[in-house]
């Protein structure tokens, strides 16, 4: 018999994705109680009546402006390599959202914790009418994932006012309150120069990192890196209570004197799994000042037509006395 009900979308979700390849059966009560069959096994799900539930039509009849199109692609792409430098601490914060802005300058999306920064640009994607919003971490996290396998080259996004705004393609919508208040002026942070610079191979300094860390303070998770002028990097970390570890790489250029710099390796590791490039950039000026990671585009391939770049603030090292 047709009908209607709500139930939590996450604990359905979970069920099934454990549930063998069998039918599944779904009855409800009057008291909005689902019950859900699947060979052997038995759910009952405690739900809400469908009148509870915003009515789609009333929802996408409300009057959203200012709409642009957005290039999926590039979107999605962005919601991968962005969203994770957000802060995760504060759901209410505004850092624990992600800056989305489009203007004269393109698409630009932007997260960061106070501690590291994630940038992506889309210089092919620009409006004469500036928009700029905070769109919360769930959010671009579903929407990350409902863009996944779309066929459609391009999604409309459009702003109610300064509260809401809504993604949508095909038999797909993703509606949601905004953040309020002011993101950070990040772009004041990006440093114009450089005094060193290094390419190095993704997943050799991925899997330095992680053997080096596993001697790191389980609180600071610091490591040293030590660029040498003979193309040689030296990875260390030094825990009093666990011990120390070294390992070194070649780098495949590098231009600079002798640098030492040191970072919670966590942040570094996450931005490099995240990069899904054989080579990355690492530029630096300074012991205390950020350490900027790109990757390294194969221009030979195929230009690219977006830019992106990982910001990560350094720790002092300590001096051994």
């Amino acid at each position: 018999v047709p009908g209607e009900i709500t139930i939590p979308a996450q604990k359905l979700q979970e069920l099934t994705s454990r549930l063998p390849r069998l039918d599944v059966t779904l009855n409800c009560t009057d008291k909005a109680q689902v019950t859900l069959l699947c060979g052997r096994s038995r759910f009952e799900i405690k739900g809400l009546s469908s009148e509870q539930f915003p009515k789609d039509n009333l929802l996408l009849s409300r009057q959203f402006e200012d709409g642009f199109k957005l290039p999926i692609k590039h979107l999605e792409h962005a919601c991968q390599m962005v969203s994770f430098a957000s802060d995760k601490r504060e759901v209410n914060s505004i850092l624990n959202g992600i800056c989305l802005e489009i203007s004269e300058r393109g698409l630009e999306m932007a997260a960061t914790d106070g501690t590291r920064l994630a940038y992506y640009l889309v210089p092919g994607c620009k409006s004469e009418n500036n928009q700029k919003v905070i769109v919360p971490f769930r959010t671009i996290n579903e929407l990350a994932r409902i863009l996944n396998g779309l066929e459609e080259s391009d999604i409309e996004c459009s702003f109610m006012e300064s509260t809401q705004i809504i993604f949508k393609a095909p038999n797909r919508h993703v509606v949601s309150s905004l953040v309020e208040g002011t993101y950070p002026k990040y772009q004041q942070l990006i440093p114009s120069s450089h005094s060193q610079r290094a390419v190095l191979d993704r997943a050799e300094l991925l899997s330095t990192l992680e053997r080096v860390s596993v001697l790191a303070n389980e609180r600071t998770k610091v490591v040293k890196l030590l660029f040498e002028e003979i193309g040689v990097l030296k990875v260390s970390a030094n825990t009093p209570d666990l011990g120390e570890a070294e390992d070194q790489m070649d780098m495949l250029e590098y231009s600079g004197q002798d640098f030492a710099i040191a970072f919670n390796v966590n942040y570094m590791v996450e931005c490099l799994k995240n990069l899904n490039y054989q080579k990355v950039e690492l530029t630096m000026s300074e012991s205390l000042k950020p350490i900027i990671v790109k990757p390294v585009f194969d221009e030979a391939k195929q230009a690219p037509d977006f830019e992106y770049l990982y910001l990560l603030m350094p720790v002092q090292m300590r001096v051994a006395g």
